[in-house]
């Protein structure tokens, strides 16, 4: 038996982070995070895609990307690194190619974050203070990015990890705590490289602490060089694939930099990643930390992690609600902090020992946070299964042009059900029209009429069937009006109509083309982001029983 001790047990209170864990996978068991558009599906994708490529080295990578995107259009292994990639591509070996996998690892991540928020609030407030864990996974934030296939909880996770080991480092200098804090910071960067953020919220707290001599340690040099020798290569991708987005969100241009908006939009977004009852303790923390002496250097520190997080992603060009769920840990801790220097007054009114207090306190804060976590919406695309389940009856070998937003989805089942490439996807915004990010940016058309439809599908297109969206602003652009108008002639046959549940998107129409298709050796890939009249042509990919062809 597993004794008490007075609420101190780490096992209990692990064992209350994993319930409340799988309470809040429980609320969301049918979603299968592939939600967020375009990115939840890419990140799935990427990790078939690292596996294959994996085994299939050694290969020319660039041809091998685009001859896998020329088959699989969903795929982005340049603009992210690929940690969690491998990770997840050896969690599709053993269970199997499906969304909720890839779902399960962000939760694994999330659970792998509370129990280093555990390990810290028992370090550094109490030992009963563990209990608190909890409510980090209990957070709104929390709660609907972990229901995502994203890669900002497993950043949160690793960036807490590396931070735990930071600190002990900096407090005892010749451990071997710099080891883990190298490796976790990497692993970090290497999953989502605004975790780098890490370094800096390190160095402020060594400043803030008076610590200068660690960095005179032999030890830093060698993982600083190490580190950035294993960088290195995936900083030249990035920059060499998608340098105009990565320069431009690392370094705004001035007059950006001074606007108001862009300094106060997290503040904003504070209160729909994390609770307001978290938020007033860790308020009520921040004035303990001016007044308590016992509390002075832990808010100090939990504050410098806040104020560098929240000043870097605001100096950065790009910005969503997620990317500050890297606040959520000192928050959480913060929060723990402010509660117990509150309860302090009740527990001499109660006469009664404040860890009996703090107990009764954090449950029913505990209680307030799960009684509301149904309540956090999480949004979910439906119907795509069942979509790809009826082209493998009816065209078991053949691709589909799929036009619409949720391409991604539509792709990335298409792929994760044809593990040996007899299929295929074409997007309706790379054949007849290109645009990147947006439907608007560097938008360029290739059809005006329904007769350029005819003539482009015929030629260059290679396949019978289309699946087409319809979803308002399905009609936006000439090339798309153009191409639903073509869909009423007598060349196409309605086939079906699926219903989906996904933003904005009411059905997507199955079609058969009727007249003859060629089949182009290679297909033409533009990619405006890469500059204007960027293009590549690339042959799809094939799958034998002696490995890739491409």
């Amino acid at each position: 038996m597993v004794q008490w001790n007075k609420g101190r047990s780490v096992f209990w209170q692990v064992l209350l982070l994993l319930v409340v864990l799988l309470y809040v996978a429980g609320l969301h068991w049918s979603n299968d995070g592939l939600w967020y558009q375009g990115d939840s599906p890419r990140h799935a994708a990427n990790g078939l895609f690292w596996w294959d490529f994996l085994a299939s080295f050694p290969v020319n990578p660039i041809k091998f990307a685009l001859s896998y995107y020329a088959c699989y259009p969903v795929i982005n292994p340049a603009t992210y690194p690929p940690v969690f990639y491998l990770i997840e591509g050896v969690a599709f070996k053993i269970f199997g190619a499906s969304p909720f996998v890839a779902k399960g690892l962000v939760l694994a991540f999330a659970l792998f974050a509370g129990l280093y928020a555990t390990a810290w609030l028992r370090r550094w407030v109490s030992e009963e203070a563990g209990w608190g864990s909890a409510l980090l996974v209990l957070q709104p934030g929390i709660i609907s990015w972990s229901n995502s296939i994203t890669l900002n909880i497993p950043s949160m996770a690793l960036m807490l990890a590396a931070m735990y080991h930071a600190r002990r480092w900096i407090e005892a200098p010749k451990s071997r705590q710099i080891y883990l804090t190298a490796f976790f910071a990497l692993l970090g960067i290497l999953t989502y490289y605004t975790t780098g953020i890490v370094v800096f919220v390190t160095l402020a707290w060594i400043i803030a602490e008076g610590r200068w001599g660690v960095l005179w340690d032999r030890r830093v040099l060698i993982l600083c060089l190490l580190s950035a020798l294993l960088l290195v290569p995936f900083a030249a991708v990035l920059f060499r694939w998608d340098a105009r987005h990565a320069v431009t969100a690392v370094y705004p241009a001035p007059q950006y930099r001074l606007v108001l908006h862009n300094w106060t939009y997290y503040l904003k977004a504070v209160k729909f990643l994390f609770s307001i009852p978290l938020l007033v303790f860790g308020g009520i923390a921040i004035v303990s930390g001016l007044c308590d002496q016992r509390w002075r250097r832990e808010v100090k520190l939990q504050l410098i992690w806040v104020i560098v997080c929240y000043v870097g992603f605001s100096y950065l060009l790009t910005k969503e609600e997620r990317y500050i769920l890297v606040l959520g840990p000192p928050l959480v801790i913060l929060c723990v902090i402010g509660l117990i220097s509150f309860l302090r007054l009740f527990a001499a009114w109660l006469k009664r020992d404040l860890p009996w207090v703090f107990l009764a306190a954090i449950a029913l804060l505990s209680g307030i946070h799960i009684v509301t976590a149904p309540f956090v919406h999480v949004p979910q695309v439906k119907g795509f299964k069942e979509m790809v389940a009826f082209f493998e009856e009816v065209a078991p070998e053949e691709r589909v042009l799929y036009d619409g937003t949720h391409n991604g989805v539509f792709s990335f089942y298409m792929r994760a059900r044809d593990p040996d490439f007899k299929r295929g996807v074409v997007l309706g915004n790379k054949l007849l029209y290109t645009s990147s990010m947006s439907l608007d940016r560097h938008l360029s058309e290739r059809v005006s009429s329904s007769a350029d439809v005819i003539r482009v599908l015929q030629k260059e297109g290679g396949c019978r069937w289309l699946a087409i969206e319809w979803r308002d602003g399905s009609d936006r652009f000439v090339s798309m009006r153009a191409l639903r108008e073509a869909l009423t002639r007598p060349e196409f046959q309605f086939v079906k109509s699926f219903p989906v549940i996904a933003h904005q998107t009411k059905r997507v129409d199955v079609y058969r083309f009727l007249l003859p298709v060629e089949q182009p050796n290679d297909q033409e890939l533009p990619f405006p982001r890469l500059g204007k009249g960027k293009v590549f042509r690339s042959k799809p990919i094939e799958r034998t029983p002696d490995g890739f062809i491409y």
